[in-house]
């Protein structure tokens, strides 16, 4: 490592040991290599992440079990499938664990060629689609042309176990050609590229991409990385994918297995909006997750740690003088979210207890999980709320500290994909450090 200004400059491989408090620069072409790149996702860190710990933490063993209980598009999965460790992935988001499923999971190279040339023949040829999304407005989202091609791809797709058989195989390749599907929505759309919130501007006027071209492109890049991807896996490790929220009992979700080494990256305050940033995908995949009106959509919404979606009744009687969270400047910066914001400052104070109440049952949880001595290593971004910044990876310790876990290191790195990394003009505040926090189980 090199010191250069206020960073330690680090070229794809991050070393064993780093300084207390160091903050890492890393350049790396290698963000998207595997199944990494399948589908974009908001605010998912480096892969080089999971693979340090690992690397610190189990070095030279096999078949141990690697834990993500946020797992998202399922970084740390890959990572630990690929050094030889069987993985757990726990997320509330459906989609993103449909994700982390098809990125993990080793496809018969032989079906998926057979079923992939029969999708590719029959779209080719088929004048209109079946499958209609419960969209009233999909045209303000979608060119007509597109619609019907999309329409198209879906009832094929929804066409193969009956065609190939229903058994695991046949639908490993269906929800892997699902997540190939989803991955060109955003682009076919009339809907922004980049931004968080899912909207058609009407200052940068889009034009969309031809559907079938595009699915076809990213067809033969799925085939390829997965097929690569299942060489490169032992085939008995096994990736164990739960749709649930951390909150809940981990030690009854994982069935009292030993967990080796917990890897993760959890949400920060008033977290994305993972349903709304994923809403054109959602409108022609919702269906299978039972998420596709939006009435649904709110409802699943409150059950994310980090959301903003309350209703006025479920915190009107919330003060931040009254209800604390027992750490001192914690609690100062939450009530003065409530004095100062006039506008907001009820809820946000609201929201910002409430976050660190579910990241408090989270680690209450996990600990459970993890025998002594073994290691959780947590990425997180500190926030402002209301303008007022809270350091949260400093109280994120504290809070673990007090649920048998002890700090043995906390260093960052420079965020540079800011791929969904947003100015929310001083409602959060771009986030330009991650911090990695080393937790070890007392």
């Amino acid at each position: 490592m090199i010191k250069s200004q206020d960073y330690l400059i680090v070229k794809e491989f991050i070393p064993d040991k780093i300084e207390q408090g160091s903050i890492l620069n890393i350049f790396t072409n290698n963000v998207a290599a595997h199944t990494h790149g399948f589908h974009k996702y908001p605010a998912k860190f480096i892969p080089h992440i999971p693979k340090w710990a690992i690397n610190k933490y189990l070095a030279g063993l096999k078949r141990k079990i690697v834990l993500d209980p946020f797992c998202g598009s399922g970084t740390t999965l890959i990572e630990g499938l690929l050094t030889g460790h069987n993985v757990i992935g726990i997320d509330v988001d459906p989609l993103s664990c449909l994700i982390a499923k098809v990125k993990t999971t080793n496809i018969n190279t032989s079906d998926l060629n057979k079923i992939s040339d029969w999708l590719v023949r029959e779209v080719k040829k088929k004048k209109r689609g079946e499958f209609r999304p419960k969209c009233e407005t999909i045209e303000h989202w979608f060119p007509k042309e597109t619609i019907n091609k999309l329409s198209i791809i879906r009832t094929f797709i929804d066409q193969i176990p009956e065609r190939f058989g229903d058994n695991k195989s046949i639908k490993d390749i269906q929800h892997l050609l699902i997540i190939c599907f989803s991955s060109i929505i955003r682009r076919v759309s009339y809907a922004d590229n980049e931004s968080q919130k899912t909207y058609v501007s009407h200052t940068h006027i889009k034009t969309p991409e031809e559907p079938l071209r595009l699915f076809l492109l990213q067809l033969n890049l799925f085939k390829e990385r997965i097929i690569k991807f299942s060489e490169n896996i032992t085939p008995k490790l096994r990736n164990q994918i739960i749709c649930s929220s951390s909150t809940d009992s981990l030690k009854v979700k994982l069935k009292d297995q030993n967990i080796d080494l917990a890897i993760t990256s959890p949400p920060y305050i008033k977290a994305i909006d993972y349903i709304y940033n994923q809403m054109v995908e959602l409108f022609w995949i919702g269906d299978l997750f039972g998420i596709q009106t939006q009435p649904k959509q709110n409802e699943k919404k409150k059950k994310y740690i980090g959301t903003k979606h309350f209703y006025k009744k479920e915190f009107v009687e919330y003060t931040p003088f009254e209800t604390t969270m027992e750490i001192k400047k914690l609690d100062d910066k939450i009530q003065r979210v409530f004095k100062i914001d006039k506008k907001n400052g009820h809820k946000h104070a609201y929201i910002t207890f409430k976050y660190f109440v579910d990241m408090e049952k989270h680690f209450v949880e996990i600990s459970k999980c993890l025998d002594k001595g073994r290691h959780y290593i947590m990425v997180v971004g500190d926030s402002s709320v209301s303008n007022i910044f809270f350091n949260t990876s400093d109280f994120l310790i504290k809070i673990a500290e007090r649920n048998g876990f002890r700090i043995t290191n906390k260093w960052g790195y420079k965020i540079k994909n800011r791929y969904m990394r947003f100015d929310r003009k001083g409602r959060g505040g771009i986030i330009d450090i991650d911090w990695v926090l080393d937790l070890v189980k007392t």
